[in-house]
């Protein structure tokens, strides 16, 4: 796609960090440079974890921050429903940009992202979206975005000149480097993980239990291509196709074998 052509793009911003995150500022700037019409509606307060989950036993409220720019007090997802069904109803965006995630979102870790779950809530509407994570670890914290803002506008144009499949959207990653220090882009495949759930019981200041959730995790046997080995040990700026749909064919002919059986 033409540099003229990205310019009249109606883009979409939402994250999962909250409308008052670095990132999603980071991501406006960048959108800016490629089009005048860039609309953002993220969630009022942090939202990681949530996933593709939607609202629907509560009211959800919108309020306008600045002209062009909304929070709503629900999940990432919310946010692009609320933005297509009534901000944005009159004319729908050509593109979703949802981050800049303060972390990477790879492997097995992608279904909890609510950043890649408002990217498949807008490829569910038919609407072209990519997430956008950074890597990063305590030493580089704040978490800044050089290698986003070097790399971003040309995959942007790159993904936008493909022939996209419908429901699918794209998952791009960027390593904790130096932008001197990336090798480039590459395309991913899913990592695989054993994760384990760790439940810390603490007591509140008048003696009442409460419980924190942590993830640790291990890397399973991975190719070389997946998004684990790339971004985390190569160094790569990872894109990952992703779609929501989760039926697992291969087993199907054998499942209808033994149900016919205790027919």
């Amino acid at each position: 796609m033409a540099s003229s052509s990205l310019s009249k793009l109606r883009i979409l911003i939402t994250n999962d960090d909250s409308i008052n995150a670095s990132g999603i500022k980071a991501l406006e700037r960048i959108a800016n440079s490629i089009t005048p019409d860039v609309w953002v509606v993220a969630p009022e307060v942090g939202q990681s974890g949530k996933g593709y989950s939607v609202t629907f036993d509560n009211v959800l409220r919108i309020k306008e921050i600045s002209p062009r720019k909304f929070s709503v007090d629900g999940t990432p997802a919310d946010c692009i429903f609320v933005a297509l069904g009534e901000i944005l109803k009159d004319k729908k965006p050509d593109l979703v940009l949802s981050g800049i995630n303060h972390g990477s979102n790879i492997g097995d870790f992608i279904g909890l992202s609510g950043t890649v779950g408002a990217a498949f809530a807008a490829g569910s509407q038919n609407i072209k979206a990519i997430a956008v994570s950074q890597d990063f670890s305590e030493s580089t914290c704040p978490v800044k975005f050089p290698i986003v803002e070097h790399y971003l506008h040309d995959i942007i144009k790159k993904l936008l000149s493909f022939e996209w499949p419908e429901g699918v959207c794209m998952n791009v990653n960027f390593p904790d480097e130096t932008l001197q220090r990336v090798k480039g882009v590459r395309i991913a495949t899913q990592g695989k993980m054993n994760v384990a759930w760790n439940v810390h019981k603490r007591l509140d200041p008048v003696n009442h239990p409460y419980y924190w959730l942590r993830a640790t995790y291990t890397e399973k046997e991975n190719a070389l291509n997946s998004d684990l080995m790339l971004l985390e040990q190569g160094k790569y700026v990872t894109i990952t196709p992703l779609q929501s749909r989760h039926e697992y064919s291969e087993c199907s002919s054998k499942l209808e074998e033994l149900f016919e059986s205790n027919v």
